[in-house]
């Protein structure tokens, strides 16, 4: 049996590290358009929990829009769940490049670790928290198949693990695509029973697309389904042991 983990919001607490980076991002693609507003971090947490959207450039677009709009927290409140941004990007008209949002995002939450930094910044990613201690981990490893699938690129998952404490010897990265493609979870289960823990509606599209085209395989939701990945880990050793 395969547990299969989502990372941030998941494994990692990201309070202080992509919502912000994102916050940041918005902010400063709005002063160029000659907008002053400051962004509500629950708006963003909103919006992303709600929508499919696969990574943060993409919310920071959606964000960037609805700002411009003159209207953020209504069309936040109104954003139909399981939407992503080529909703956003239909009712607007307009798009914004990936690669710029991409290089200010990475300055922000990559800071100095980033080659294509815009300016020198410490890096957000130092401020992420574990929401799960190593040792459960390396039990569980011990105990059952264990990996990830995550928006996160390469470098940004080895700066995840060192966050953790531990090292996944299986993960999907963002190299290979984003989530809700069903593709991506095969590459590691091969058609094997699991469990995907996640935490948005997007990890939980991301599961009913694996289901359509290869079966079964559970999916728990961190805050609905069970109050934390700890919680759920340390409930799951207690069967297996």
């Amino acid at each position: 049996m395969w547990i299969v983990f989502d990372i941030d919001g998941t494994l990692i607490d990201v309070s202080e590290s992509y919502d912000m980076a994102v916050k940041l991002t918005v902010e400063y693609f709005l002063r160029m358009f000659g907008v002053e507003k400051k962004i509500d971090l629950e708006l963003i947490r909103k919006l992303r929990s709600k929508g499919s959207f696969g990574d943060d450039f993409k919310v920071s677009e959606a964000l960037i829009l609805f700002s411009l709009s003159g209207d953020l927290e209504n069309l936040v409140n109104e954003f139909p769940p399981g939407e992503g941004i080529n909703w956003v990007r239909e009712r607007f008209g307009f798009e914004i490049h990936r690669g710029s949002i991409e290089r200010v995002f990475n300055t922000f939450y990559l800071g100095n670790a980033y080659p294509g930094r815009l300016f020198d910044f410490p890096g957000l990613w130092k401020r992420e928290k574990p929401l799960i201690s190593p040792e459960l981990l390396e039990e569980l490893g011990r105990m059952t198949k264990i990996g990830v699938v995550t928006g996160r690129n390469e470098l940004e998952l080895r700066l995840a693990e060192k966050i953790l404490g531990f090292r996944f010897e299986k993960a999907v990265t963002r190299e290979l695509g984003l989530k809700p493609n069903p593709d991506l979870l095969w590459r590691i289960v091969r058609g094997e029973k699991g469990v995907y823990v996640g935490d948005t509606l997007n990890d939980e599209l991301f599961i009913e697309n694996y289901r359509r085209k290869y079966g079964d395989f559970d999916f728990i939701m961190v805050g609905r389904d069970v109050e934390n990945v700890s919680v759920f880990v340390e409930n799951l050793l207690e069967v297996l042991r």
